[in-house]
């Protein structure tokens, strides 16, 4: 595929007839039977706001997504911050927050479903395991606490913000760990891992640059990589490493032209594939937060270098908005998942409240090397 215009490659595995507004996908490849899960949030019919309020999950074939199916995760009220994490055997653990927008304790619950038998377990919340040993619900109080155990106490927004679990990818570590992060708005992310995938968390180190919301990580040869967002909307991708688990880590760098969203890496090619929104000059008078979210940059970094021009190694674009996105390498081919933002990006002097994200869509683009 050359770097034109993505939608005429791409299918929508949110469910139309139904919905017109998705946020959040989250991919998860099941090798055993060739099958893709997307976990994501649909919205009501007519709101083009952010979605919260019920959680999903669709599953195809990977490599030809027809015959795609759908499953109701959660309808309760408020929930929000979805990701997806592979049990195999064709078994997904689903994973999302309750009551996203109140003040107070928000808790972390997850729900196993089995496409083989078509069954959704039970609700189940999210413990974590303390320093001191202590097993407590994993909570926004708790988040912060380690927060400031460690000496990041200047948050104004203190147990009534959300633990953005949807906003980074989880990944197994070859010590046989499940790896990921907890953020919050304009908070320091806090690794975490886990020997029970995700039923329960420990917390093991803290990037100390605060990130709004989204923050994306991943090891190679002993090294963290690592990515964050930031305000303002332009200029607000950050690239950073680790040498020491996240004891200390680099001064970050900024991707050049890029647009507040949600950056994403993984490992790829003995490398690390960085995927970040990008600037384009063509986008009209659009309010800023629509600005550039028709472009994304694709950049393979290896030995200390850094996502540029030279180490980008494609861009894509979508007239009718690419956002959100999520990428999973599969065998060597890359599969990868967004939202389109239609409705938003027609208002070009419009309201800058107004975010569009009108549908999950995917697509196989290949080994990128």
């Amino acid at each position: 595929m050359n770097n034109s215009e993505i939608l005429s490659f791409s299918v929508q595995i949110s469910n139309g007839l139904k919905e017109t507004s998705a946020d959040g996908a989250g991919l998860v490849f099941d090798s055993k039977y060739g099958v893709m899960f997307c976990a994501y949030m649909p919205g009501k019919q007519g709101n083009y706001g952010e979605s919260r309020g019920r959680i999903s999950l669709s599953y195809f074939p990977a490599s030809q997504p027809t015959n795609i199916k759908f499953v109701e995760i959660s309808t309760d009220k408020d929930v929000y911050c979805n990701n997806v994490w592979g049990l195999g055997d064709g078994k997904v653990r689903v994973i999302y927050e309750k009551d996203s927008r109140a003040d107070g304790d928000h808790d972390m619950c997850y729900k196993d479903f089995d496409f083989l038998t078509g069954k959704l377990s039970e609700e189940k919340v999210i413990m974590l395991k303390k320093q001191n040993g202590a097993i407590v619900k994993l909570t926004t109080t708790e988040q912060f606490s380690y927060l400031e155990e460690h000496g990041f106490n200047n948050h104004t927004f203190l147990n009534t913000e959300q633990i953005a679990f949807g906003s980074h990818t989880i990944f197994r570590g070859q010590d046989g760990y499940v790896y990921g992060t907890i953020t919050s708005y304009l908070a320091e992310p806090i690794l975490y891992r886990s020997k029970d995938n995700l039923a329960t968390l420990e917390f093991f180190a803290i990037c100390p640059y605060t990130a709004q919301y989204e923050m994306d990580y991943k090891f190679l040869d002993g090294k963290i990589y690592a990515v964050f967002r930031t305000p303002p909307e332009r200029h607000s991708i950050f690239f950073t490493t680790s040498d020491d688990m996240g004891k200390t880590w680099s001064q970050p760098s900024l991707i050049k032209d890029s647009v507040s969203c949600r950056p994403r890496l993984i490992n790829y090619a003995n490398g690390i594939l960085v995927v970040a929104n990008h600037f384009n000059d063509d986008t009209g008078n659009r309010p800023d937060i629509q600005q550039a979210r028709t472009s994304v940059r694709m950049y393979l970094v290896k030995d200390g270098e850094q996502p540029n021009e030279k180490t980008m190694v494609k861009e894509l674009y979508s007239k009718c908005g690419i956002v959100n996105v999520c990428v999973k390498d599969v065998l060597g081919d890359i599969y990868f998942a967004y939202s389109t933002s239609e409705l938003a990006l027609e208002y070009q002097n419009g309201n800058p409240k107004v975010r569009g994200k009108d549908a999950i869509r995917y697509v196989k683009l290949g080994d990128i090397t």
